[in-house]
């Protein structure tokens, strides 16, 4: 049934330019979930589009108004949206929907859900006229009402044949009748239903999406700009279909959450390092100007000592601030070793998320990066050159979780076999586990002597807690440094790269 009905947004109790039907109609086409909600409410009471058409308006428009003829129009729609319009939990909200496309559009879903639930609750409860046995009795009469018309195209038929057919047929017009004058009147009453909506249920309307409107948007916007590009630029069908995946997988939600988490420790421990890296503790000799000693530059300016200096500084003999040793920020790619045995699962999405964010790392520097996932075997090999990735390849990689034992080996094989290509030289490798596998001497020797050929570092994530035990000796085997923590968020030493 649900596929024979068109929405379309024909009529508005608002002063509205043409342009904006056509664009909500646009939004019909490009949004599927408030396609969907308008179909399902169409269901239940014809002209809902029209009624969520104007929702929407009502939270974009900047100051929405009626038509002087809006009572004439539609009384249930005029009606419900003076009571919307007069509420103070709309007052506050449309502060931040107006002007805004995603949240207005993903506000009026919110609207159409509790309506078709308040609409459903009242039918279920008989407070208003389920429409069930009335379509079924309007399909069944429709149905052998073109069965008598195939009987009396028959040739031959006797007069009693011909008789009896036609009592047969209007009797069943006459239940088609009775079911649509029944249809007609339950959508007289839940016309009116909508109309006595308090200013109170209104309000609760508003206040029950906010929450849900306001973290979907957010997590369309970390969604979206997980592969780099700006929010601003991303088209708002995919805006909508994200809404739309988002709205299904509880789990990316969280992910998308986390991101953020990550992103802003991440830039912390990125300013932080950037300023060490300029800090000034050791001394040595040079004649670079931007690090001279206060002293220097004194004896710079004060007349007798300046000769003095200026020997000192042809000879490259002045003291000057020494930051060696100070950055440790990698210059090659960037590779995670990602354990995802079945010990890992409750950390699933904190897992993905550390990767996702580290993986914006890669794109800000301009490095390629690599995620391993490994658990009794390796996984699926990702690889984002130069940190590009696509919307699309993120979801897909948030979406996946091998389980299963652990080995080290293979996912170190793996990264040695990423690193005899030329452009992953230099890089920084991540391996990050909870649980402890046996290493072969010979492998450990042969990892840490293509890490001197190579000239990469390795850092080890060990998560502890009271059921896995980590063997520190093997890790501190093929590691320069091993960080120990609870959980991921307090590994923020591994954005330092």
């Amino acid at each position: 049934m649900e596929n024979n009905i068109a929405v379309f947004y024909s009529r508005s109790v608002f002063q509205i330019k043409s342009s904006s039907h056509s664009r909500f109609n646009e939004l019909l086409r490009m949004a599927k979930i408030l396609k969907d909600s308008c179909i399902e409410g169409e269901l239940l009471l014809p002209g809902f589009t029209n009624l969520i058409g104007d929702s929407w308006y009502a939270f974009y428009a900047r100051e929405p108004s009626f038509k002087e003829e809006a009572t004439q129009l539609d009384g249930m729609q005029f009606d419900f949206l003076t009571n919307l319009l007069n509420n103070e939990e709309y007052s506050r909200w449309h502060q931040l929907t107006k002007g805004d496309e995603l949240l207005s559009v993903l506000t009026a879903i919110g609207m159409a859900d509790q309506l078709k639930k308040s609409l459903e609750d009242a039918k279920k409860s008989g407070v208003l006229n389920d429409d069930q046995n009335a379509h079924r009795s309007k399909a069944f009469a429709e149905k052998q009402l073109e069965e008598i018309r195939k009987k009396q195209k028959e040739p031959a038929l006797s007069q009693t044949m011909i008789d009896s057919l036609k009592r047969q047929q209007q009797i069943y017009e006459e239940r088609k009748k009775s079911a649509i004058q029944q249809l007609k009147g339950n959508e007289q009453q839940s016309r009116e239903y909508i109309q006595q909506l308090t200013n109170k249920m209104i309000g609760s309307m508003i206040e029950n999406n906010k929450d849900k409107v306001r973290n979907t948007k957010k997590a369309v916007i970390t969604v979206g700009t997980m592969d780099g590009k700006k929010f601003e630029n991303l088209p708002l069908n995919d805006q909508f279909e994200l809404a739309e995946i988002l709205g299904g997988h509880k789990e990316l939600r969280k992910i998308a959450d986390m991101v953020g988490r990550f992103k802003r420790i991440a830039m912390k421990k990125q300013k932080t390092k950037h300023k060490q890296t300029m800090e000034r503790k050791n001394i040595t000799i040079g004649q670079e100007v931007s690090r001279l000693l206060p002293t220097e530059l004194a004896s710079y300016i004060l007349p007798h000592s300046k000769l003095d200096f200026l020997r000192r500084y042809s000879e490259q003999q002045t003291f000057i601030f020494d930051t060696k040793g100070k950055d440790r920020k990698g210059k090659g790619p960037i590779i995670i070793c990602m354990d995802e045995s079945s010990s890992m699962t409750s950390m699933k999405e904190q897992s993905k998320a550390f990767c996702i964010a580290l993986l914006m790392i890669a794109k800000k520097q301009k490095r390629d990066f690599a995620i391993i996932p490994f658990a009794s075997q390796v996984g699926e090999l990702q690889i984002f050159r130069k940190g590009q990735a696509t919307t699309q390849e993120l979801i897909q990689f948030s979406n996946s979780f091998l389980s299963g034992g652990t080995n080290y080996e293979h996912p170190l094989r793996e990264s040695l076999n990423i690193l005899v290509q030329s452009e992953f030289n230099e890089a920084d490798v991540l391996f990050v586990t909870d649980g402890s596998s046996f290493l072969p001497s010979k492998f450990i020797d042969e990892f840490n002597e293509t890490k001197k050929k190579k000239q990469f570092e390795c850092t080890a994530i060990v998560l502890t807690n009271l059921y896995n035990a980590v063997d520190l000796n093997v890790v501190n085997k093929f590691s320069e440094r091993v960080i120990e923590v609870n959980e991921l968020f307090e590994a923020d030493e591994a954005f330092i790269i």
